[in-house]
């Protein structure tokens, strides 16, 4: 997270009329760029005290969120179902998986039938999904949309920001030893 990530940011709570709401199954007819977010490098500060928002191009930060203010990350139903789909279909595909030998011969989508219809119609954008939409949630109500472009980054992401909130009341003894090893 020191090294930071390009992320998609939103940049306002308002939808205009002539903006499509992202959706990560029709990523390809509207990108994140045409739906108010854009790309920017996401990195933790050196103080370890905030995450700083810098334009992709220019170097300079643009805005900071204190980690103080941050609740936990939010992950919406649908990022969680794309997840499950292209797990499943990992795992069944995968000879080395721990799925025991009588769901192997079941398919997947008859599995993801179960789950819904929408899931069911939807097999093939659901596997070939790459946008992956999450939140932070802020103090007071707050929150901000981000969308990571690949699955590593957004795992990257949500398990560095769940250990930032796990061990914040070490993170002073970090700052100290990251400034004392970088002398």
């Amino acid at each position: 997270m020191l090294e930071g990530r390009h992320l998609y940011k939103k940049f306002s709570s308002y939808q205009s009329l002539k903006r499509a709401a992202f959706d990560p199954l029709a990523a390809d007819i509207n990108p994140p760029d045409s739906c108010g977010f854009g790309l920017r490098l996401i990195r933790l500060a050196t103080d370890l005290d905030k995450l700083e928002v810098k334009h992709s191009v220019k170097h300079t930060v643009e805005g900071t969120i204190a980690l103080s203010s941050i609740i936990r990350p939010v992950i919406p139903q649908l990022t969680l179902d794309i997840l499950k789909v292209q797990k499943r279909t990992f795992d069944m595909n995968n000879p080395f998986s721990t799925q025991h030998k009588s769901t192997d011969n079941i398919s997947t989508k008859a599995l993801l039938l179960q789950r819904g219809p929408n899931i069911s119609q939807n097999f093939e954008k659901y596997l070939a999904c790459s946008h992956y939409p999450f939140s932070l949630l802020l103090e007071k109500g707050g929150r901000i949309d981000f969308i990571a472009p690949n699955y590593t980054v957004f795992k990257e992401w949500i398990n560095g920001v769940n250990a930032l909130l796990k061990y914040k009341k070490y993170l002073d003894k970090m700052k100290h030893r990251i400034e004392t090893y970088c002398i």
